[in-house]
């Protein structure tokens, strides 16, 4: 049912249309190193292989865009973002089929796409980016790290949070494009990277130094 609630969204734009489909992480792996697609769809709970896995197999070997889709983000939350820090790109929820056949949440399946290609396309125009050594940064208590991601942005944030010292002095506040279901994931998740602690930004939070917020609605973070 999943897979052909992908297929009918993917079908219904004309933009796009399905290279194969695989019934479990290995046969995606295998697909994946014979017709590499422009994007897979990869769900987190398959036989054989799950999705964590299967990313990072793909990445490895025969890298291309992979999206996460999932049924359940609150039960599948920490698989979700295991396959970013492997190298997906973003997550989002399936769609589901309605017993008439009409589907539900295909727009917001055909949105994430449309980001992925923008994304693509400007990776193919603008040269690598390197990050920089592992000197040590001291700040003043004035400062503020201010980081702003979309898609693509949890892998680099865990490397970013990652790297700080356990002393950093200026708090942090993050603004990542992701839906906000997958927000509380998320930072659970980016506790598990980084030194310092990390929560969900909530109304009439202070900075503090050394303070991780995250937003975690679909709202301007002031």
């Amino acid at each position: 049912l999943a897979c052909e609630a992908l297929r009918r969204a993917i079908v219904a734009d004309r933009r796009h249309q399905v290279a194969w489909t695989a019934t479990g992480g290995a046969e995606a792996i295998s697909l994946a190193s014979r017709d590499r697609p422009d994007l897979i769809l990869m769900d987190m709970i398959m036989p054989e292989l799950d999705g964590v896995e299967a990313t990072r197999r793909i990445m490895k070997s025969t890298p291309c865009p992979i999206l996460i889709v999932t049924a359940s983000v609150t039960d599948h939350a920490a698989m979700v973002f295991q396959a970013l820090g492997e190298g997906a790109l973003d997550a989002v929820s399936t769609p589901v089929l309605g017993l008439s056949g009409a589907g539900s949440g295909g727009d917001e399946l055909l949105a994430k796409i449309a980001t992925v290609e923008k994304l693509i396309r400007a990776e193919h125009r603008r040269s690598s980016v390197v990050f920089g050594g592992s000197q040590r940064v001291w700040v003043s208590s004035q400062a503020l790290l201010a980081i702003g991601a979309s898609t693509g942005g949890p892998q680099a944030l865990a490397r970013i949070l990652g790297g700080l010292p356990e002393d950093f002095r200026a708090p942090v506040v993050i603004i990542q494009h992701v839906d906000k279901e997958f927000a509380p994931g998320l930072v659970q998740w980016l506790n598990d990277q980084s030194p310092l602690p990390v929560y969900l930004a909530r109304e009439g939070d202070t900075l503090e130094p050394g303070v991780v917020l995250v937003a975690g609605t679909n709202d301007h973070l002031v």
